[in-house]
């Protein structure tokens, strides 16, 4: 076949850069919600190679891209072999609106809308892939927005997290839950302040602080709402006391508003009021604030906070002064301060929710700056479940107990007569 052959050829071409492809559609690029309407199959992608091609009187450039997931159609790329090499090509008949040479740019994340032709897939449209984006072609396609992630199955050692959505009409293509991995670091020596048992670490006492409801491992924070606690009696182990100099913090928090302040978590020091290291939530970003007496360092993490949505962060702190920085299981940023700039002190007190206001899940901390990246993988396995109920299966039952009511209400009423 023709079509398997293609995708072969995907293969032995070698890794190279790729001009913008959104170019080709340029002066006549359609709607994202149009293209997925319209296209016969559309899937995301990595550019893996493009170049014109050679002695084709249409002038057509080719595209290579390592398929990521299939919106649509994805029988019809199973039928034509491209499942088994996860390898595809398409080609663009479209001439760009200006130069589109090889090498001109990096490789990136496409979604890409096309239509099998003559065993040939032909792009329609393209548009250069982000959650927003991703987001609109499954609405298109029918789905409703994805659900929170649940909170992890585990505190440590490797746990699940999933997330749903439903179809909003008879039929949608995809499936309707995600799965991904979570809190993929060790147990050892990872401290939870959340779970500590003496009460005179929490203000007011524990038993008086409230539970987030559905989400029983989550704690819904006031502003007087706080725990303080001596950094030293953190870790029992006497070979990482005090409070480590190096180490990784994930926090797993929901903010309702745009204009939440308040601490998340601190060091402080006893002797010296002017020496902490702290991040704190200023609106929709995040600060990771380090003060001494030589001055006052402040790192901004982007991170969108205050759409009510659950989010998880992930900060390393090493080498005394590098801060790596991981937002929603993608890396954010890497911050290299000046030499020496994070000294942890010594006789520093943990403070947790100090003046805040939201909903504090998890806030774990491991001694080992090199495991930041393992709070979430970024890597989703996607599962069909019919056991979660569509909305209109669900409108469909009240509507038939709805009518079954008023049917045996209108017996009983004619028996009553």
């Amino acid at each position: 076949m023709l079509f398997l052959h293609c995708v072969i050829l995907t293969v032995l071409v070698s890794y190279m850069n790729c001009c913008d492809l959104e170019r080709f559609f340029s002066e006549k690029q359609v709607s994202v919600e149009e293209s997925a309407s319209t296209s016969q199959i559309v899937f995301r992608g990595l550019t893996i190679a493009a170049k014109a091609t050679p002695n084709d009187p249409r002038g057509v450039f080719t595209a290579h891209f390592e398929l990521i997931n299939t919106y649509k159609g994805a029988e019809t790329l199973e039928a034509g072999g491209i499942g088994a090499f996860r390898r595809i090509n398409v080609t663009f008949v479209t001439r760009p609106a200006g130069e589109c040479s090889e090498g001109s740019d990096v490789p990136r994340e496409y979604i890409i809308f096309c239509n099998l032709e003559n065993e040939e897939l032909r792009a329609t449209s393209i548009a250069k892939w982000d959650e927003s984006t991703d987001q609109r072609v499954w609405a298109a396609l029918g789905w409703s927005a994805w659900s929170d992630w649940s909170a992890c199955s585990v505190s440590c050692s490797s746990g699940i997290q999933q997330r749903t959505r439903h179809c909003l009409r008879a039929e949608c293509p995809g499936f309707n839950v995600e799965q991904r991995h979570c809190n993929l670091f060790g147990c050892d020596e990872t401290v939870n302040p959340l779970a500590l048992e003496e009460r005179r670490f929490f203000h007011p006492s524990k038993d008086r602080w409230q539970t987030v409801p559905n989400r029983p491992t989550a704690w819904r924070l006031k502003p007087n709402s706080y725990i303080w606690v001596p950094s030293m009696q953190l870790f029992p182990d006497a070979k990482i006391r005090p409070f480590p100099r190096e180490f990784a913090l994930f926090v797993t928090l929901r903010v309702q508003n745009q204009s939440t302040m308040g601490t998340i978590f601190s060091l402080r020091s006893r002797r010296r009021q002017d020496t902490y290291l702290s991040l704190e939530i200023a609106g929709i970003d995040l600060k990771l604030i380090h003060a001494a007496s030589n001055g006052t360092d402040v790192v901004r993490i982007p991170s969108q906070l205050g759409d009510g949505l659950w989010h998880q962060i992930a900060i390393s702190i090493r080498d005394d002064s590098v801060v790596d920085s991981y937002v929603d299981c993608e890396w954010s940023r890497t911050d290299i301060l000046r030499s020496h700039t994070l000294d942890i002190p010594d006789d520093s007190d943990l403070i947790i929710g100090y003046l805040f206001t939201g909903d504090l899940e998890q806030l774990s901390i491991v001694p080992d700056p090199r495991l930041v990246s393992l709070q979430c993988s970024s890597l989703r396995t996607p599962i069909i479940d019919p056991s979660v109920k569509d909305v209109n299966q669900e409108v469909s039952t009240t509507q038939k107990s709805i009518k079954l009511s008023k049917k045996k209400r209108f017996k009983v009423s004619n028996r009553v007569k």
